[in-house]
């Protein structure tokens, strides 16, 4: 059945979902999912406790005694305490310890040290500029660190200090900004760096080092806070939040809240919170943890996802019609969808700029306060006792007069369960039906036509796209427009064997060429055309119906064969005898003759009759590539009644013509030179004398030296 052509919002990549604002979500490829429960896991060892961590660019912990400055390293695998490489000397107490490749940093309450990673050598220290104090520092993925810093009425700066301590760029002020000990980090390549006053978390600022913008991006953290950042744009974030608890958030700077949990603090209040490619650690009162994934934990958790502001333009047709998720609900989680619908421009406009530039942690709070939901009509849906595989579920849009339409779906995860995963959202507009093409009667009750328009809903959801799909027919088998993801398939329907493992170009090419292959297929055109796109030119066939004429000599040998005479040496070649005679090492019992060999002439015509030779120059990897699809394509186009030999050859120079004044060269130490010397080009007659070739016996068979009365083959 054809209905008005329907358009459609797409939610199904990455770029796509980070253009809604989401809270508990984070993206794992194209999908978006609810993250794992995370819980802290003492580290083994003796616990120590008011350390300073950090982790190095391999992801190895080091931990930095403040009083005494003696720097210890994770315990190793299969040890049961930490190992002590050592003091780093140095006024004052220790308040942050980077880990770089090449240099150590600490920063004290009088200055930054540098230490030398190999050997913890003091070098020279970086001092306190007047009139600025350092309150905290971290490292820019090149050896060297950023510091914010703090004058006298508490305004804040970032300078940024290289490898060899020097300043070597106008620091970055940080507008608006006020706060006595101010917090940063950095991710990995220092492309960004945020600041915040852990006190008052209620805002921090983005930087980008680059250009030395600073833009503030909204916190809904309360209390102490510490962060650390990690994987592009995520900026993780510890706070207390009550005796034995803290709060554990991932911000997107791309995307919003990623992660929004509480923890337990088995080893009291946190202290620190490093990242690195091993994953988070955080130094407690009495020890350190790892951060990571622990199964259990307490309430439910909730997942939203907001769309941006979706128009359905005045038309003849206009409204909106359904909304489609594709999603895995595991047993015991459930999903609910609602929508808020308006006219009002000024909504769409405030919306799209809480969604510009980094996105404040609060923004689905925004989103839900701000926007008029019809909470009235949400629908939800329960995950069954299946194992959550991906499902298509719809709930229809009807009856929506605005143009601007908001959906949030949110996901519910019980303690314990298999946490959901949302694969794909497509709303649908403007308000179509296949109640639009039944009989007038039909909509004349509102409430009848309200109730059979759910009840064709199910089937508009089956054969949901079927149109456009068959007019994408003839697109998916013109090999004009097929694409790579089809050609196996387009193949295999004209008669080829499976080629999955041929390279799509090459598949393409195939497919391309597929009438003129058929056509050919049997003949020997046929054979080499289909040679020639699979191995881009490096085989060769040789017919042995093209091969000079048979001819015997010896003693009742039969008659020459050919339009004329053959000539020995001329247009006849040399077989081995067939038959082959006794050797050592060669025998196959119950085929090689005992005793004197007498070669058969009809079994030597016999095994060159009708034997088609493909020889493929390719090295090791591409025959290894390449051999699979030869032996399933080719037996396929070797003409009818022919026997088939496949060799396979070291790939040589991409010019294969074998003419004597290119490829043929002469040995440089032959001619007492190191020249490179190529007949024709670069040697005249009569300028030099070739070597004497070593005199060597002639064998005619090599089973066999010449004595007697022989045969040549």
């Amino acid at each position: 059945m054809t209905v008005v052509e329907e358009r459609m919002y797409r939610f199904e990549r990455a770029e796509q979902w980070a253009a809604g604002a989401r809270r508990g979500l984070e993206l794992r490829g194209d999908r978006l999912v609810v993250p794992d429960r995370l819980g802290l896991v003492p580290i083994p060892g003796r616990a120590e406790g008011d350390v300073l961590p950090a982790v190095d660019g391999c992801g190895v912990l080091w931990w930095l005694r403040p009083a005494s400055r003696q720097l210890v390293r994770r315990p190793l695998p299969g040890t049961r305490g930490p190992v002590e490489c050592g003091t780093l000397d140095g006024p004052g107490r220790a308040r942050r310890l980077l880990c770089g490749r090449g240099v150590v940093w600490v920063l004290g309450d009088r200055r930054l040290d540098r230490y030398a990673a190999a050997t913890l050598q003091g070098l020279t220290p970086v001092d306190p500029v007047e009139g600025w104090r350092a309150s905290d520092a971290a490292e820019d993925g090149a050896d060297g660190v950023w510091l914010v810093e703090v004058d006298t009425v508490g305004e804040w700066r970032l300078r940024h200090v290289d490898c060899w301590g020097r300043t070597c760029r106008p620091p970055i002020a940080v507008p608006d900004a006020h706060g006595d000990a101010p917090v940063l980090a950095a991710t990995g390549d220092g492309a960004w760096i945020v600041v915040l006053d852990p006190a008052a978390p209620a805002v921090g600022y983005v930087v980008e080092s680059a250009t030395g913008e600073v833009r503030p991006v909204a916190l809904d953290l309360a209390g102490p806070t510490l962060m650390t950042t990690a994987r592009g744009t995520r900026i993780h974030l510890l706070g207390a939040a009550a005796a034995g608890r803290a709060v554990y958030q991932v911000l997107n700077l791309a995307g919003g809240v990623e992660d929004h949990q509480e923890l337990d603090l088995p080893l009291g209040g946190p202290t620190a919170l490093v990242g690195g490619p091993a994953g988070l650690v955080v130094a407690c009162e009495r020890g350190l943890a790892d951060l990571t994934t622990r199964p259990g934990g307490a309430g439910e958790r909730t997942s939203t996802f907001i769309t941006p502001a979706l128009v359905s333009p005045l038309g003849p047709r206009w409204g909106w019609s359904r909304a489609e998720i594709d999603v895995a609900l595991p047993a015991g989680t459930a999903m609910d969808v609602t929508f808020a619908a308006a006219d009002e421009e000024w909504l769409a406009v405030r919306t799209a700029s809480l969604l510009a530039g980094p996105l404040p942690a609060d923004l689905v709070d925004r989103l839900e306060t701000l926007l008029p939901w019809r909470d009235d009509r949400a629908i939800t849906y329960r995950g069954d006792a299946g194992s959550g595989e991906v499902e298509r579920l719809a709930g229809l849009l009807d009856g929506v007069p605005e143009t601007t339409l908001w959906v949030r779906v949110r996901l519910r995860t019980p303690p314990g369960r298999t946490p959901p995963e949302l694969v794909a959202l497509r709303v649908r507009y403007p308000d179509v039906s296949y109640l639009d093409h039944l009989p007038a009667v039909y909509r004349d009750d509102e409430l009848a036509a309200a109730e059979l328009r759910r009840i064709l809903a199910p089937y508009e959801v089956v054969f949901d796209g079927l149109d456009e799909r068959l007019a994408l027919v003839a697109a998916a088998v013109d090999p004009a427009t097929v694409g790579d993801d089809r050609t196996d398939y387009l193949l295999s329907w004209l008669g080829f064997p499976p080629l999955g493992d041929l390279a799509p170009g090459r598949r393409w090419a195939l497919v391309d060429h597929a009438a003129k292959l058929l056509e050919l297929r049997g003949t020997r055109l046929g054979l080499e055309l289909l040679l020639e796109l699979v191995t881009e030119g490096r085989a060769t066939v040789t017919d042995s119906a093209d091969e000079p004429a048979a001819w015997f000599l010896g003693a009742g040998a039969g008659a020459s064969v050919g339009a004329a005479p053959a000539r020995l040496g001329v247009d006849t070649i040399s077989l081995g005898q067939r038959p082959p005679a006794a050797r050592a090492g060669t025998m196959v019992v119950g085929w090689t003759p005992l005793g004197r060999g007498c070669p058969d002439p009809e079994l030597v015509l016999a095994e060159r009759a009708a034997t088609v030779t493909v020889t493929v120059e390719v090295d090791r990897a591409q025959q290894r590539k390449l051999q699979p699809v030869i032996e399933r394509l080719v037996p396929a186009f070797v003409p009818a009644h022919c026997r088939l030999n496949v060799r396979y050859t070291a790939a040589d120079a991409a010019d294969r013509s074998r003419r004597l004044d290119i490829d043929f060269q002469l040995d440089a130490a032959a001619l007492h030179s190191a020249v490179h010397w190529r007949l024709g080009a670069t040697t005249r007659l009569g300028a030099w004398t070739l070597p004497a070739p070593p005199r060597r016996p002639v064998v005619l068979d090599h089973g066999v030296p010449p004595r007697g009365r022989q045969r040549l083959h």
